[in-house]
């Protein structure tokens, strides 16, 4: 399976998805961006804190390189997430300050061997704290 990926061209797969859409939502931009700029910065993880986990499947569907690290308080999501191409869920108690979950959460994909100090992550989550649907902003942050 791992040698089959080595072969997969993960910028074509990326315009073939792209060019595919006509009209697309605010999130499915922000998510379809950073992919982009995951596979730009060459990015060593994509992290999506999701309520309902559509934000995770969204990032899926461009098939980033890169694996998704899904981040959600809702058990059911995490349950769903588990059947999804690339992406490890995670469990989080709440998501009341999104920099301290995204620090947690930075600490714990440590902890599964998916980063090492230095890399870059590409974060997505929304403004509004748990609030579902509400995915609009992408930030890079470097692994401490």
């Amino acid at each position: 399976c791992e040698e089959a990926e080595a072969f997969i061209d993960y910028k074509s797969l990326y315009m073939q998805s792209s060019a595919s859409a006509a009209d697309v939502s605010s999130v499915e931009a922000v998510c379809a961006s950073a992919v982009k700029a995951a596979m730009d910065s060459k990015a060593a993880l994509i992290m999506a804190l999701t309520e309902t986990g559509c934000t995770a499947l969204m990032l899926a569907k461009y098939r980033p390189e890169a694996p998704i690290l899904a981040i959600s308080a809702s058990e059911t999501t995490i349950r769903q997430l588990l059947l999804a191409r690339g992406v490890v869920p995670i469990a989080t108690a709440s998501f009341q300050g999104t920099d301290s979950v995204i620090a947690k959460g930075l600490a714990m994909a440590k902890e599964l061997g998916l980063v090492k100090s230095g890399d870059m992550v590409v974060a997505v989550h929304g403004t509004r704290e748990e609030c579902a649907g509400a995915t609009n902003m992408m930030k890079i942050v470097p692994v401490p």
